[in-house]
């Protein structure tokens, strides 16, 4: 009965009724303009916000106190917001430093102040420019790997990096050897500026392409591999080379190979499984090595450090050696199976990652002529998204033109007919595997 209503165009005359259909449709889809509905909701609120900006800073004036006591703190650190922009001006003396134009008007020192300052203003720039470079559809982080992985990268892992760096002197004086030596040297923390964020940022790509349904074993293979050989000649160069180990550690040698062998294990497993196994197998095996690591280095390290002061000794010449490389012994071993889990992941079917990326803007529901006319469809979800979490009676199923009117608006070019033609296959296989019944 809907498509016969459909047909008789008895609905043409209500609003936001659809008469063209595709990309190249003219019509006007009906909805709420930016200006000035929407801007004049967003100008109040702004100014309502300002206005108790101002009556708390005028009401209720913090007491500031008197002024810090060098005796109370021996370091200044600004607030934890603050804290990544520190740490790159203290990393800028990395940086060559000269001057240009040297006794004119145009002198330009490229101090380490000057590199602090652009190093800083980096991901304030990007997040200033990405709304005019980024100007296309609405894409989730599985369409775009590059860009999101480097988001990723670089405005969380690299200002994480950096804000640890901020307070090295902390880490220094808190973090100490036996013998009262820094754990971890200041080469070690610049490094950790280059290293995870690396790390995070190839993490991440093979996991979001991925999840978009593109097989990556070609880089899981070289990546985790590659990352297990790190640790295993590291390992060797640690256990064998002689003077890589101090007389103070080699009474704890056994001690050592054990946190060793904890670590390169699982990612020993993690490699042959991405290299030999199935990925469903792959899958459960890295799961389980990787679960098992973790409790087996936890159960180590409270063994020796909560049993006893020679323990507790043994435990910090233990971490001596694993510190200063913790870019390598402690971060790849993670990195190497939280990559292998998500670049094995059992991933959607095609059109159920598409549809899966729908976030319900209702345009599809809009321009739709069967929700016009079939009630079940009306005053829930829109259309696309009830059949696809299977909320409703499976009368859209059948009802759908596949005229792909929905397909021509959609902010993310999902291609609901495809699922739809897909799904009544599937229905008419099973009746013809059942002898042409539905029961």
């Amino acid at each position: 009965m809907e498509i016969e209503h459909v047909k008789g165009k008895i609905m043409e005359g209500m609003p936001g009724f659809p008469r063209q259909y595709g990309p190249v449709r003219s019509d006007h889809q009906p909805g709420v303009p930016f200006f000035p509905q929407e801007s004049a909701r967003d100008f109040v609120l702004i100014f309502l916000l300002v206005a108790i900006m101002f009556f708390l800073s005028a009401v209720v004036t913090p007491f500031l106190g008197p002024a810090r006591s060098p005796q109370i703190s021996e370091l200044i650190v600004p607030d934890w917001y603050l804290l990544f922009s520190w740490g790159l001006l203290k990393v800028a003396d990395i940086f060559p430093q000269f001057t240009i134009g040297a006794g004119t008007p145009l002198k330009t020192e490229f101090s380490a102040a000057f590199w602090g300052d652009l190093l800083s203003g980096i991901p304030v720039i990007f997040l200033l420019i990405l709304p005019f470079i980024d100007r296309g559809r609405e894409a989730r982080p599985a369409k775009s790997p590059v860009r999101s992985a480097f988001g990723i990268a670089f405005l969380i892992a690299w200002i994480f990096t950096a804000s640890l760096y901020s307070i090295r002197e902390v880490v220094a004086q808190r973090w100490q050897t036996p013998n009262g030596s820094p754990l971890i040297d200041d080469i070690a923390m610049k490094w950790f500026f280059v290293i995870p964020p690396v790390l995070v940022g190839l993490t991440s790509y093979i996991g979001l392409r991925r999840l978009g349904y593109q097989p990556m074993r070609k880089w899981l293979v070289p990546y985790v591999g590659g990352l297990t050989a790190i640790v295993a000649v590291q390992s060797a160069a640690i256990l064998f080379m002689p003077g890589w180990l101090g007389p103070q550690v080699r009474p704890y040698i056994v001690q050592l190979v054990i946190f060793l062998a904890i670590l390169l294990i699982p990612m020993a497993v993690a490699s042959f499984a991405v290299f030999r196994l199935p990925e469903s197998r792959a899958r459960k095996w890295i799961v389980r090595v990787g679960v098992a690591g973790a409790i087996a280095f936890a159960i180590a390290y409270v063994a020796l450090e909560y049993t006893g002061a020679a323990n507790r000794l043994a435990m910090s010449w233990v971490l001596s050696v694993l510190e200063p490389s913790m870019n390598t012994l402690l971060l790849m071993p993670i990195f190497a199976v939280v990559t292998g889990y998500l670049g094995v992941r059992r991933p959607y079917s095609t059109y159920e990652y598409l549809l899966n990326e729908c976030y319900q803007c209702g345009k599809c529901h809009t321009v739709c002529p069967v929700t016009k006319v079939e009630d079940d469809a009306l005053g829930g979800l829109n259309l696309v998204y009830n059949t696809f979490k299977k909320q409703h009676d499976g009368v859209p199923l059948w009802t759908c033109l596949a005229c792909d009117a929905c397909s021509a608006v959609c902010p993310l070019d999902i291609q609901y007919s495809d699922y739809i033609l897909e799904e009544r296959s599937k229905v008419h296989a099973r009746m013809a595997a059942d002898g042409g019944s539905r029961e």
